[in-house]
């Protein structure tokens, strides 16, 4: 994520964790089956963000729940797919 695609109010050492947290997290996702990498990417930084504007700074933990929602919503989507071609 570029640095100024994190949110202004967030300090530098925490801008920096984000960024490192999404690079992070996308090798392990990218290690999945292949899927759509914006809305992937998208889902990764919006809860990095997310967790980091409350407080969050163990990249682990950063990194972890953000490839965890992200396979959710990949999960999602499929089913929603596969629910719409057998309609």
């Amino acid at each position: 994520m570029p640095l100024n695609e994190i949110p202004k109010y967030l300090n530098g050492e925490t801008r920096d964790l984000i960024d490192r947290a999404l690079e992070h997290a996308w090798r392990e996702l990218c290690r999945d089956a292949p899927a759509d990498a914006a809305v992937d990417k998208r889902r990764l930084a919006s809860t990095i963000v997310a967790l980091a504007s409350v407080g969050e700074t163990d990249l682990t933990k950063l990194k972890s729940f953000a490839v965890h929602a992200a396979r959710s919503a990949r999960i999602q989507r499929f089913t929603l797919k596969r629910r719409t071609r057998s309609s």
